[in-house]
């Protein structure tokens, strides 16, 4: 077994590349990440229906054939592939939405994965979503969809993977879903190494960050009346508006999508005047594991950015799991 998959590697260390299919495809977190990883691959096909994360794929994947919405693809129109990764919708297993599970149509979206692992077996799977599919509350439809890819021959691993012990101050805490179409060895480990904190949330904020972030001393004072929060710091740190308190650890919560209105951050104050902004769109992706320039974000607007990032992978996360898969 443990030949079977070193094979496998072999063949991308010679050239061959790893063929992709990106499933809710977003940004193109998976290739992002491949190309972290230094794995020779191709993408040769993608599925997205939002037109804004479909514009900004585009972008920075060119010439890759979207097949559009994942319920009316049929699987015998894509070719063949190797790996199929999916961030398959969160919300209705988030702690921070309605949690309807699969009483929720994109709950239940989990199915078309498994429907195009069926024909197309691939021999890796990699899917993501988050904490709360792991809880009581979803379990069944974890278990669902464990022994449907265990039907289908694949050995399946679950891990939850924090963004905040891979060197990114981000509390991100995502359920990874790992298949493989065989048998794995006792010795396979989904989770990388952890990596110590080197550099912390003040680290990866603009140095001059856009006064129109800022809010003004009447919307400071409402935040105050509303999550009683002096905003008062020593440096620049992170407002949990969402557990009502400003974090000292160094991290950031999670990137949650504009509309929530849930996080900020804090500046020391400035001539007696308190400093209170929104995340750049810079620092957002930046907690997503990007470097500077490393995305073209297209002339988007802050909404749709911003969403996007909230909803993506990390991809220096995701570069490690890839490394840690196919070193094995």
């Amino acid at each position: 077994m443990n030949k079977m998959i070193n094979n496998h590697k072999n063949k991308s260390a010679d050239g061959t590349k790893l063929k992709v299919f990106e499933a809710f495809a977003g940004y193109g977190g998976a290739s992002f990440g491949l190309k972290r990883a230094k794995i020779p691959f191709e993408v040769i096909g993608y599925s997205e229906n939002d037109k804004f994360a479909i514009e900004l794929y585009d972008n920075n994947h060119p010439g890759i054939l979207n097949y559009g919405d994942i319920t009316k693809i049929n699987p015998n129109d894509i070719p063949d592939f190797d790996l199929i990764t999916g961030g398959f919708p969160c919300q209705p297993f988030s702690q921070v939405g309605l949690g309807k599970g699969e009483a929720d149509i994109r709950g239940t979206l989990f199915h078309d994965l498994i429907r195009i692992c069926e024909v197309k077996r691939p021999k890796h799977i990699l899917f993501e979503n988050v904490k709360g599919l792991s809880t009581a509350r979803h379990g069944k439809t974890l278990e669902t969809i464990v022994k449907s890819l265990q039907k289908l021959g694949y050995d399946v691993i679950c891990e939850l993977l924090n963004t905040k012990d891979y060197g990114i101050p981000q509390n991100r805490q995502r359920l990874w879903i790992y298949g493989y179409h065989g048998t794995l060895p006792l010795t396979f480990h989904l989770a990388p190494p952890k990596k110590k904190m080197e550099l912390y949330f003040k680290d990866f904020l603009d140095k001059k960050p856009d006064e129109a972030l800022f809010k003004n001393q009447v919307e400071i004072e409402r935040l105050k009346e509303l999550y009683g929060l002096d905003f008062i710091v020593k440096e620049p740190s992170c407002a949990d508006l969402y557990n009502k308190n400003i974090r000292s650890d160094g991290i950031s919560i999670t990137l949650l999508e504009p509309h929530h209105n849930k996080m900020r951050v804090v500046h020391p104050p400035k001539n007696n005047e308190l400093r209170v902004r929104k995340y750049s769109i810079t620092e957002h992706f930046r907690l997503m594991g990007f470097k500077d320039g490393e995305i073209n974000f297209g002339g988007q607007s802050y909404q749709q950015l911003c969403k996007r990032a909230a909803n993506g992978w990390d991809i220096n996360l995701v570069s490690l799991i890839f490394k840690q898969i196919f070193q094995q």
